[in-house]
């Protein structure tokens, strides 16, 4: 058996070995072309799908218009599929659906257009869309009047120079304050690219933007946002270097050896698909921004058009109603997400032993008695036999021993905690104002209040996050947490309101570039977790 073993783990070994060996004699482009071919393949098997065309004419096509689009143009952009059902579904849902996030009805005009799409319903969200939304209706502005949309409060030339004169001294672009922002610098570059090698001005602006975005380079070959290192802001910025046809080994963008492709795939995990950061689990959105950025760096080295550039088509005829040119499509209109309830994940604060372990370490116990005494019965009596057992055992008590199950009940204690070692208090509240009037879920306060001010005592080390997890178990408050991420709380989601809406959090009214599970509180600290819809620019 120990023969049988080594053999067994020297062979995975060997063969992990030389497949990272030969992925790694791959060329940059062969590399991408297999990290998009597992991306899809992941994708294939979570949604059941036999092929990409089912995957499109099932999962997308269903969530045309909610949560599909970026897929929508990263496959357009990667081989030829028929788009028709999507397509349909598409029309259906934005000549049907109110969508209150200017960047969200830019974003599916966008697929819109990418899939072939009536140009005359993307022309209609760009003229209501445009400059509505701070940068970002800029930036998504600028990608439809590049590919032929109108709108009559702005040209092209118009959004370019406005993009132009927001640029920082240190060459990049934000949402808010006066220092560049790696993803939204990279973001800009990305819809400036088309005038890049045809305007001066642009070509000094873009190149003063990508002095900034090399200088934020980290020696992996990857970023670091508000403090985290983090795919996105990767995937941002190779997609901005391919749009103006740059390779990833321009000196500019490698560091120690490492490229961008390099920075990219260190979040990339067994199953195909990507996380936010290291360590953490699969993140949807990690893993169609990396879709995104790869299939553009492809389609730039097989010498395609850049990945926001779409064929520009005659405008169809415009819709008297949308009854009478789309054919039915029921799809559901824009509500407050209905994400499945997360428990909170937290390791901030001390949990006593569940009361189920000591009964679970018996019933393992009896369990390999019973198997013992048969073993014995049966006069199954070789020495292996019991280890086995003995083994299974000692797995089971482990697994026990390292994992808490816990009810509802029990998680959601509903008792303030006091600290023996408390350093002092902080006060904490949890507002949602942004999105009052705006939806009629159950789940937004009339008053937008979802904790008012409320004193916490703080042990040393004690982080922002802490905070937070103590007091959904004290009120009953629900959380989604990705790692520590903050994706939802009561409910209320990241997305629900555009693709800019989520939660952030200030303290002493400032908001901090690290985050939340970092954020090392001091007595006296005044925490804010805020619902914003444009990344805090609303706030």
């Amino acid at each position: 058996m120990k023969r049988l073993c080594s053999f067994f783990t020297a062979t995975v070994t060997a063969a992990f070995a030389m497949s990272c060996a030969a992925f790694a004699d791959l060329s940059a482009v062969d590399k991408a072309q297999q990290t998009v071919d597992g991306i899809i393949g992941y994708e294939l098997e979570k949604t059941g799908s036999g092929n990409v065309q089912e995957w499109i004419d099932g999962e997308i096509t269903a969530n045309a218009g909610k949560s599909s689009e970026w897929f929508a143009i990263a496959l357009s952009g990667s081989g030829e599929y028929d788009f028709s059902g999507y397509r349909a579904a598409l029309e259906q849902y934005i000549s049907t659906t109110e969508v209150k996030s200017a960047t969200t009805r830019m974003k599916n005009a966008l697929a819109l257009l990418a899939v072939g799409g009536n140009r005359k319903l993307a022309d209609e969200a760009a003229e209501s869309s445009v400059g509505n939304q701070g940068i970002m209706s800029l930036i998504y502005g600028l990608h439809l009047l590049n590919n032929g949309c109108s709108c009559s409060r702005y040209t092209a030339d118009m959004l370019t120079d406005e993009l132009l004169s927001m640029q920082f001294d240190d060459g990049g672009w934000a949402i808010m304050g006066e220092n560049g922002d790696i993803d939204v610098t990279a973001m800009t570059v990305q819809a400036l690219a088309p005038q890049y090698d045809s305007d001066d001005t642009v070509h000094n602006s873009v190149e003063r933007a990508l002095a900034f975005l090399s200088g934020k380079q980290q020696e992996n070959g990857g970023y670091v946002s508000f403090g985290t290192p983090n795919l996105e802001s990767a995937a941002q910025v190779l997609i901005a270097v391919s749009s103006v046809g740059l390779d990833i080994s321009d000196p500019r963008f490698v560091k120690n050896g490492n490229d961008l492709i390099s920075g990219i795939l260190q979040y990339r995990l067994e199953d195909g698909s990507f996380c936010h950061s290291e360590g953490s689990d699969t993140n949807d959105t990690a893993t169609i921004q990396a879709l995104l950025s790869l299939t553009a760096y492809t389609i730039m080295q097989n010498g395609g058009q850049r990945l926001y550039d779409f064929p520009v088509q005659k405008a169809s005829e415009p819709a008297q109603t949308a009854e009478e040119t789309l054919p039915p499509v029921t799809v559901p209109v824009e509500t407050a997400s209905a994400a499945p309830v997360t428990e909170p994940e937290s390791t901030a604060v001390a949990a006593q032993s569940a009361s189920y372990k000591p009964a679970a370490y018996c019933i393992i116990g009896g369990a390999a008695l019973v198997a013992c005494i048969v073993l014995f019965l049966l006069k199954k009596r070789r020495m292996s036999n019991f280890i086995a057992v003995f083994i299974v055992g000692g797995a089971a008590a482990a697994f026990v021993f390292f994992t808490d199950f816990r009810s509802s009940e029990d998680y959601y204690s509903g008792t303030v905690v006091h600290k023996d070692n408390a350093t002092g208090t902080v006060t904490m509240s949890i507002r949602c104002d942004t999105v009052v009037g705006r939806s009629d879920s159950p789940y937004v306060p009339a008053d937008g209040v979802i904790l008012a001010p409320t004193e916490f005592e703080i042990a040393d080390g004690d982080t922002a996050y802490d905070i937070l997890t103590e007091a959904a178990k004290r009120y009953n408050l629900q959380l989604q947490v990705n790692g520590t991420y903050i994706a939802g709380i009561a409910y209320l989601y990241e997305y629900d309101y555009g693709d800019l809406s989520g939660w952030i959090y200030h303290v002493n009214g400032d908001s901090p570039f690290v985050m939340c599970s970092d954020y090392k509180l001091s007595d006296g600290d005044v925490i804010e977790w805020l619902y914003t819809c444009e990344l805090g620019n609303d706030l």
